[in-house]
């Protein structure tokens, strides 16, 4: 197993988030103790979800890691149901609800290359419907082509909270398994599409860790 981060630290896409928080604080403080108080209990929560957590990445063959922190609520066959405009993903997707109290930054599922990093704009609605949130909410789509040629899509998905959907590299860029990879700002959902052959190891309702649980195993 190896470390994917050297510390516990606040990831580069929550630098401005910080920044901000931390500016209200002050100014809320000169005006009122109390205003100032709360506003110092919510930038402590941001630290604690905009954090670059350690993570031990497992050493084990064709495994596909969770991109996300968050609770698995859906697995589907994207044969039926496949990613608009596109042909990468034609296996299960795996969806992942990435709570308010979790760590946001979000890791590569495998070793491989950037080869698509879009942002389609949309709306910020509620993902208590998701079928119709990946309708009509923004969403970022990241493709990437694993070592032996496979393509995985994932997918952030905006909300009402999340209404920033970042992903640090461009096309071309290539990352190992478990290496940061961006974040939605703040919570939301994320679909990873898995090519056909893959095999889900989670089930919905389980809790999984972005760099650390294996979600699926590859095809052979």
């Amino acid at each position: 197993m190896d470390d994917t981060t050297d510390s516990e630290w606040i990831a580069s896409e929550g630098w401005p988030v910080m920044a901000l928080a931390g500016g209200v604080t002050i100014l809320l403080t000169l005006i009122s103790l109390p205003l100032g108080c709360f506003a110092l209990g919510l930038l402590v929560w941001l630290r604690h979800t905009l954090r670059v957590p350690v993570r031990r990445v497992p050493n084990i063959t064709r495994a596909v890691l969770a991109p996300a922190d968050g609770i698995v609520v859906e697995i589907t066959d994207a044969e039926t149901d496949p990613p608009a405009g596109t042909s990468v993903g034609s296996g299960h997707r795996i969806t992942i609800r990435t709570g308010l109290a979790d760590a946001h930054l979000q890791r590569s599922p495998v070793a491989g290359r950037v080869t698509d990093n879009f942002l389609i704009p949309g709306l910020f609605r509620s993902t208590a419907d998701i079928a119709l949130a990946r309708r009509d909410n923004e969403r970022r789509e990241i493709t990437i082509e694993g070592e032996d040629g496979q393509m995985f899509l994932l997918v952030q998905i905006g909300s009402v909270t999340a209404r920033q959907l970042v992903c640090r590299h461009g096309p071309g860029k290539f990352l190992a398994a478990g290496a940061p990879l961006g974040m939605p700002r703040i919570g939301g959902l994320t679909d990873l599409f898995l090519p056909a052959g893959s095999k889900p190891a989670v089930r919905p309702g389980q809790t999984v860790v972005a760099g650390e649980t294996v979600l699926a195993t590859g095809p052979r």
